[in-house]
């Protein structure tokens, strides 16, 4: 990583309002570099940028002349994109598009990291030998089982095409479940944490929450982490696909109960399987050995301190 006043050069961060954009904001000034963020409409942020307009995207980039761009927008919530696939694969795959072609327009020697997700893989092939036991890795087919899956599956297909054919210098970052302060309610850790701060200020002693399959487990990164290895890609101007994860996963259970550890209230789970897609895999894990042995870099926050941190800040916003 560039250290911090070494002259980083200019950083893009497309999405800049977002969990993923503000934290990597953050962490990029840090690192040395002179962040230029970016929201749909510009509010909260320097720039506006709407990749939906394709001249929006161009006219950004020629606003900043930027070393550095992080793709972080877009539909996020897999829930949202099963709700209305066409807007996931407008704002997923027809954004990174515009994007791509933008960067070939006005900023061809710019180094883009695209924030794809871990969702991509899907499930084990079934026919596999000891299938679900092994992390996914950067060589393992693709199988995306859901709308939002498939809209990123397809942008990163963009991705490697503008690379190679224009030779574009182009990160792919499939970014696992995430957990940190700022995150939404469409990802089930704030989900809950928002229910416990809720009942904390009603004077609740009890809370169940619902859940679809408290045996899931997901590969979680707090986002302070993730916005760390974010930083370290781009000091590197390091090219090709990269899983970031922790290396480790927590089953749904084993979230509430972090957070209900958390809490004066008394938190138990009540199971409603319809609350789970019936595609979505039993476990999601990854392998994050490509991107330790490229940067050095390492996830350093406990999922026990993420999820403390979670419900502090959802307490503050109830």
């Amino acid at each position: 990583m560039t250290p911090k006043g070494a002259g980083a050069g200019t950083a893009l961060v497309i999405g800049a309002t977002g969990l993923i954009g503000r934290h990597a904001s953050t962490e990029l000034e840090r690192a040395g570099h002179q962040v230029v963020r970016t929201s749909t409409t510009g509010r909260d942020a320097g720039l506006s940028c709407d990749l939906t307009e394709p001249e929006s995207a161009v006219a950004a980039l020629e606003a900043c002349s930027p070393e550095t761009i992080v793709m972080a927008a877009g539909i996020s919530s897999v829930g949202a994109a099963w709700e209305d696939p066409g807007a996931a694969f407008e704002a997923n795959t027809a954004g990174a598009f515009h994007l791509l072609e933008a960067i070939r327009r006005a900023a061809p020697s710019s180094h883009l990291l695209f924030a794809s997700s871990g969702s991509v893989y899907g499930s084990p092939e079934p026919e596999s030998p000891g299938a679900g036991a092994e992390p996914f890795s950067e060589e393992d087919r693709l199988r995306p089982g859901s709308p939002y899956a498939a809209s990123k599956a397809a942008a990163e297909v963009l991705c490697r095409q503008y690379a190679r054919e224009y030779g574009l210098s182009v990160s792919v970052v499939r970014i696992f479940n995430q957990i940190g302060p700022g995150q939404t309610p469409g990802q089930a850790p704030a989900e809950f944490a928002l229910e416990i701060a809720r009942a904390e200020a009603g004077g609740q002693a009890r809370l169940e929450v619902e859940v679809g399959n408290p045996g899931s487990r997901r590969d979680y990164t707090d986002i302070r982490d993730t916005s760390r290895a974010l930083a370290a890609l781009a000091g590197r101007r390091a090219t090709g696909t990269f899983n970031l994860c922790a290396g480790r996963t927590a089953s749904i259970e084993q979230i509430v109960a972090g957070l209900a550890a958390e809490s004066p209230v008394e938190v138990g789970i009540a199971v409603k399987p319809g609350r789970a897609h019936p595609v979505d895999p039993e476990v999601v894990a990854g392998s994050n050995r490509r991107l330790v042995e490229l940067t050095g870099w390492e996830p350093a926050v406990s999922l026990a301190e993420s999820l403390a941190v979670l419900l502090a800040d959802w307490r503050r916003r109830v």
